[in-house]
């Protein structure tokens, strides 16, 4: 394709989509700049929109009490004892089916990185701070958020708890973390 042939192509397909003609040339550039071998697979820009129904299945009441009570449920393993938190209908050790306790909200920052860039609309501000949090009565981690002022003062060990969003959605986004 020649480049006034591609240029014209490029425009036309980021107004199908909605994007801008500068992020389709550069998606597609390399690839309409040599002669392409006309059996390779042939890409063209799309977006998807999907709109449906998800599931939690066993893991329901977990988001439900976030969503609802402001809680956050765990789940005991009825004969090893080990607590799960994110919460899992059985025990990986001993296969056995779990109860639901509730736990504290409160734990430790167990690893943790710092972010500088987002996309996701969950995103406050950045830089900021994803982490393993062991929360205290659970013997595994749940991968959060910790938001702070100074994310230079992060450190593993850390003592925090769990914030709860103004507006919840049933999402792992409703919580968030700061410091204790």
């Amino acid at each position: 394709m020649d480049k006034q042939t591609f240029l014209k192509w490029a425009d036309r397909n980021a107004k199908r989509i909605g994007v801008k003609k500068e992020q389709v040339i550069k998606a597609f550039e390399k690839d309409m700049a040599v002669p392409p071998d006309p059996d390779a697979p042939l890409q063209v820009p799309d977006t998807m929109h999907v709109n449906m129904r998800y599931s939690y299945g066993g893991q329901s009441r977990f988001f439900r009490e976030i969503l609802e009570n402001k809680r956050i449920m765990g789940a005991r393993c009825s004969r090893c004892g080990k607590v799960f938190c994110p919460p899992r209908s059985h025990c990986p050790d001993c296969y056995e089916q779990t109860a639901w306790i509730e736990l504290k909200g409160t734990g430790k920052l167990l690893s943790y990185t710092t972010v500088y860039f987002a996309t996701s609309s969950s995103v406050k501000q950045v830089p900021y701070i994803v982490a393993y949090i062991k929360l205290d009565g659970a013997d595994t981690a749940i991968l959060s958020n910790v938001e702070m002022k100074d994310i230079k003062k992060a450190k593993v060990g850390m003592d925090v708890k769990v914030m709860f969003r103004k507006q919840r959605d049933g999402r792992i986004t409703d919580i968030y973390f700061k410091e204790a």
